[in-house]
């Protein structure tokens, strides 16, 4: 059904044209279809500050989750968390086409591990432009 519905997607105007007139999807709609508010702070990656630092260098996704999965203890620490948050917003919530992590998604993981109200809703929202484009 998504397939046929793209088959009506007009990129210059980010809409759907049927018989009917024009439909576009919308922040309320995002909201209501993954359950996310669609008010909250608009996240910025260029304006972050946090004492919480997480890199990696492996990212390929079996060996991003061998480096950062600990088995030794029950408690799950800052770093695996992030590490979990950056996987599951990279394959997960924007469905990245690679077969890597996205670290462009780390500042966003820290920033939610922390407890920041962001509008996910908008960065999706945004994301389906930008792929159905």
């Amino acid at each position: 059904m998504l397939i046929a519905a793209l088959h009506f997607w007009n990129a210059s105007t980010s809409s759907l044209h049927h018989k009917c007139g024009m439909l576009t999807p919308t922040l309320l709609d995002v909201a209501a279809i993954t359950g996310l508010k669609h008010i909250g702070e608009t996240f910025d990656p260029d304006n972050f500050s946090s004492n919480l630092h997480f890199e990696f260098t492996r990212a390929l996704f079996g060996l991003y989750i061998k480096d950062h999965h600990e088995t030794e203890t029950d408690d799950v620490t800052n770093e695996e968390h992030i590490a979990f948050l950056t996987f599951w917003l990279s394959l997960y919530v924007f469905c990245t086409k690679s077969i890597q992590v996205a670290k462009g998604f780390r500042n966003l993981a820290i920033q939610l591990h922390k407890g920041s109200l962001i509008c996910l809703s908008k960065l999706i929202l945004g994301c389906l432009y930008e792929s159905l484009n």
